[in-house]
């Protein structure tokens, strides 16, 4: 069985092909574009084909923005992060973060604010969807 490895995972070829399949039918469906797997540890873990932006915005960005967003959640006594909105002039990214136990999120972008509501409907839905491939990836030990 081939594996892909990256300095802390260690991923199926499978496990990748079926990952980027699910990314693919969320875009398909949808008017989603740049969709992604990122780990919370700021790795990309999985892209659609559609992702053309620099790696650094799909790794480490989304990863600092959520290690903030959680501090910020737990200070305010809110309860755990869910996920995060940016709104840009041309658009919106959306990044869902999944339990505490998982060490994945799903990061993606959009121009249509008026559809968020179902674009939030159909994330979830292909998130959870893919959860148990995300379960099945093994994280090595790193000692820095």
């Amino acid at each position: 069985m081939e594996k892909v490895k990256e300095s802390e995972f260690e991923i199926s070829q499978q496990i990748l092909d079926e990952l980027m399949k699910a990314l693919e039918q969320l875009e398909s469906s949808t008017d989603l574009e740049g969709t992604a797997i990122v780990s919370k540890n700021g790795l990309r873990i999985a892209s659609s084909e559609t992702t053309d932006v620099v790696g650094d915005i799909y790794s480490a960005s989304p990863a600092t923005l959520i290690s903030l967003g959680e501090k910020i959640s737990q200070s305010l006594q809110q309860g755990e992060l869910r996920d995060a909105v940016i709104r840009g002039a041309k658009g919106y990214t959306i990044i869902l973060v999944g339990d505490a136990d998982n060490d994945f999120m799903l990061f993606t972008r959009c121009k249509k604010g008026y559809k968020l509501g179902y674009y939030f409907h159909k994330i979830r839905k292909s998130f959870r969807d893919i959860e148990p491939l995300l379960k099945k990836i093994q994280t090595n030990d790193i000692n820095y």
